[in-house]
C-alpha cells in the first residue's frame, strides 16, 4: 500500500470518532500598512519632555536617597557618642558608689588619725529626759527643726 491510501484509510478511521485528520489550513495574516509610519514633530516633543522629566524623577530618587543615607550616617555617629557617653556615665557612677562607701570612708578617716570614740564620749540626745529616746531619727529632726 502507498503512503497516501495509508493516510486515507488512517484518516477515515479517525472520522468515525470525529476527528479530522486533514491538515488546518494556514491563516493568511494580513499586515495593515500605516500610511503616517513618521513620528510627528509634536509626537517628538511629547518623547523628549517625558524623558525629560522620567531622567529628572530618577535623579530625584538619587539624590533622596544619598541624602537619607547621609542623615543615617549622622544618626549613627551621634547614637556612638551618646553610648560613649553613657558608659563614661556609668563608670562615674560606680565610682561615687565605692567612693560613699562605708568602709571607705572608715578606711580614709582612719589614715588621716580618727579614732573611735570612747565609751564615755559618748554623747546621748535627749530633750530633757534622763532616759534615751527610743527614736533617735525623729528626735534628730525635731531638733533641727525646732
Amino acid at each position: 500500500m502507498l503512503a497516501a491510501e495509508k493516510w486515507y484509510t488512517y484518516q477515515e478511521s479517525y472520522q468515525k470518532y470525529g476527528l479530522d485528520m486533514r491538515p488546518a489550513e494556514e491563516k493568511r495574516i494580513r499586515t495593515r500598512v500605516e500610511k503616517d509610519a513618521v513620528i510627528s514633530v509634536q509626537d517628538k516633543l511629547r518623547l523628549l519632555i517625558l524623558v525629560v522629566v522620567l531622567g529628572a524623577l530618577f535623579v530625584g530618587f538619587v539624590a533622596a536617597t544619598a541624602y537619607g543615607a547621609k542623615i543615617q550616617y549622622n544618626i549613627n555617629t551621634i547614637q556612638a557618642q551618646s553610648d560613649e557617653v553613657q558608659g563614661e556615665i556609668e563608670n562615674l557612677h560606680v565610682k561615687i558608689k565605692s567612693a560613699t562607701n562605708i568602709q571607705t570612708i572608715e578606711e580614709k578617716a582612719m589614715a588621716m588619725g580618727m579614732v573611735y570614740p570612747k565609751i564615755t564620749e559618748y554623747v546621748y540626745i535627749n530633750g530633757g529626759e534622763e532616759e534615751p529616746v527610743k527614736d533617735f531619727a525623729l528626735a534628730l529632726m525635731e531638733q533641727a527643726y525646732n
